[in-house]
Protein backbone atom coordinates (compact mmCIF):
# COMPACT_ATOMS: atom_id res chain seq x y z
CA UNK A 1 0.00 0.00 0.00
CA UNK A 2 1.30 3.41 -0.89
CA UNK A 3 1.63 6.50 1.77
CA UNK A 4 -1.21 9.00 1.22
CA UNK A 5 1.73 11.27 0.75
CA UNK A 6 2.69 9.80 -2.61
CA UNK A 7 -1.02 9.33 -3.45
CA UNK A 8 -1.48 13.07 -2.95
CA UNK A 9 1.48 14.04 -5.53
CA UNK A 10 0.03 11.58 -7.87
CA UNK A 11 -3.37 13.11 -7.55
CA UNK A 12 -1.81 16.85 -8.20
CA UNK A 13 0.16 15.56 -11.07
CA UNK A 14 -1.91 13.90 -12.57
CA UNK A 15 -4.56 17.11 -12.65
CA UNK A 16 -1.92 18.89 -13.93
CA UNK A 17 -0.97 16.93 -16.90
CA UNK A 18 -4.76 16.44 -18.35
CA UNK A 19 -4.95 19.98 -17.53
CA UNK A 20 -2.51 20.73 -19.52
CA UNK A 21 -3.76 18.06 -22.44
CA UNK A 22 -6.96 19.99 -21.94
CA UNK A 23 -5.67 22.99 -22.57
CA UNK A 24 -3.46 21.81 -25.58
CA UNK A 25 -6.32 20.21 -27.45
CA UNK A 26 -8.76 23.55 -26.63
CA UNK A 27 -5.24 25.71 -27.90
CA UNK A 28 -5.38 23.63 -31.32
CA UNK A 29 -9.03 23.61 -31.69
CA UNK A 30 -9.69 26.89 -31.03
CA UNK A 31 -5.86 28.79 -31.68
CA UNK A 32 -6.91 30.81 -28.70
CA UNK A 33 -4.50 30.96 -25.64
CA UNK A 34 -7.44 32.77 -23.37
CA UNK A 35 -10.14 30.39 -24.91
CA UNK A 36 -8.06 26.99 -23.97
CA UNK A 37 -7.24 28.20 -20.54
CA UNK A 38 -10.78 29.22 -19.57
CA UNK A 39 -12.17 25.54 -21.17
CA UNK A 40 -9.16 23.83 -18.89
CA UNK A 41 -9.54 25.44 -15.50
CA UNK A 42 -13.67 24.83 -16.44
CA UNK A 43 -12.87 20.94 -17.47
CA UNK A 44 -10.70 20.69 -14.12
CA UNK A 45 -13.67 22.42 -11.29
CA UNK A 46 -16.10 19.90 -13.35
CA UNK A 47 -14.14 17.00 -13.61
CA UNK A 48 -13.91 17.46 -9.79
CA UNK A 49 -17.19 17.47 -9.39
CA UNK A 50 -17.79 15.07 -11.32
CA UNK A 51 -15.41 12.92 -9.14
CA UNK A 52 -16.22 14.02 -5.66
CA UNK A 53 -20.29 12.62 -7.00
CA UNK A 54 -18.69 9.38 -8.04
CA UNK A 55 -16.46 8.39 -5.20
CA UNK A 56 -19.92 9.18 -3.27
CA UNK A 57 -21.98 6.88 -5.17
CA UNK A 58 -19.13 4.27 -5.26
CA UNK A 59 -19.53 4.68 -1.35
CA UNK A 60 -22.96 4.25 -1.22
CA UNK A 61 -23.94 1.65 -4.07
CA UNK A 62 -20.21 -0.20 -4.65
CA UNK A 63 -20.17 -2.41 -1.46
CA UNK A 64 -22.37 -4.93 -3.24
CA UNK A 65 -19.50 -4.81 -5.96
CA UNK A 66 -16.99 -8.36 -5.02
Amino acid sequence: MESAKRSAYKTISWHLLHMFMVALTALIVTGSMKIAAILASAELIWESFAYFLHERAWAKFGKKVN
